[in-house]
């Protein structure tokens, strides 16, 4: 998920971030922002403090660290999650870069949080790139005399995003809540005849609650085409079921 959020922000953005991310920690979720100051920072300091990956997508090239306070925890995010960019070496982190980047953020994120921003910045465009993914975009409400609130009350308001208030809600609506693992039945493969396909599928998902498409992709070893198929015929079969996010779980 992106936590994305105003470079100047409140104690009420911080603790929000802070509360958020610390109360999803038991999951398997990534956490992506833009190492900037502000929400971006804050959203990587907790993630490392909660022991959960976090990935900084930088809007210049990897021989240098900008803004340079925040090296160190560059340093620490490399060894729990890492850094990406699309930017060669040497180069600046010119003005122009920035909304390229966000792009980057919204499409490799599930669910973009907006926590705090103003009606205009960063966070807006990244949060517009998101919808335009057809990712799911959530955003915590402000006071509406709070500047650092109208942007995400703006979002609110124009169905640009889902009203948040905790991260019970977040887990819910994504299908990411930890649930205790039930015994599988393990009549099933008695009375289906599966592919090679499938049963590569199914074993992965035999080791873990719930598995994202692309980790189904990666590994397997499968082409994505025959991967869809498969999961298309066991869905039809009630094996496997569809959650938000691209995720599947065994039934």
């Amino acid at each position: 998920m992106a936590i994305i959020g105003s470079r100047t922000h409140t104690e009420y953005g911080k603790a929000i971030t802070e509360k958020l991310i610390e109360d999803i920690s038991s999951t398997n979720v990534l956490v992506v922002s833009g190492l900037a100051y502000g929400i971006d920072y804050m959203a990587h300091k907790a993630a490392l403090k909660n022991n959960m990956k976090t990935v900084g997508v930088l809007a210049h090239g990897l021989d240098k660290i900008y803004p340079s306070d925040h090296l160190s925890t560059a340093k620490e995010m490399v060894q729990h999650g890492g850094l990406l960019t699309e930017f060669m070496s040497k180069t600046k982190p010119d003005k122009h870069n920035f909304p390229n980047r966000n792009r980057i953020v919204a499409g490799m994120s599930d669910a973009t949080i907006v926590v705090e921003t103003d009606i205009k910045g960063g966070s807006m465009i990244t949060a517009e790139l998101a919808n335009g993914y057809n990712k799911d975009v959530f955003a915590f409400p402000g006071k509406t005399t709070d500047k650092k609130s109208n942007g995400c009350n703006h979002l609110i308001k124009n169905n640009k995003a889902i009203l948040l208030t905790d991260a019970q809600q977040l887990l819910e609506t994504m299908g990411w809540q930890e649930k205790k693992k039930k015994e599988r039945k393990k009549t099933r493969g008695l009375f289906i005849e599966l592919t090679e396909e499938e049963k590569i599928i199914i074993n992965i998902l035999n080791n873990a609650e719930n598995v994202s498409i692309d980790d189904i992709n990666l590994l397997s070893g499968l082409s994505s085409s025959s991967v869809a198929v498969a999961i298309l015929n066991m869905e039809m079969q009630n094996l496997i079921q569809s959650l938000p996010g691209k995720m599947y779980k065994l039934i």
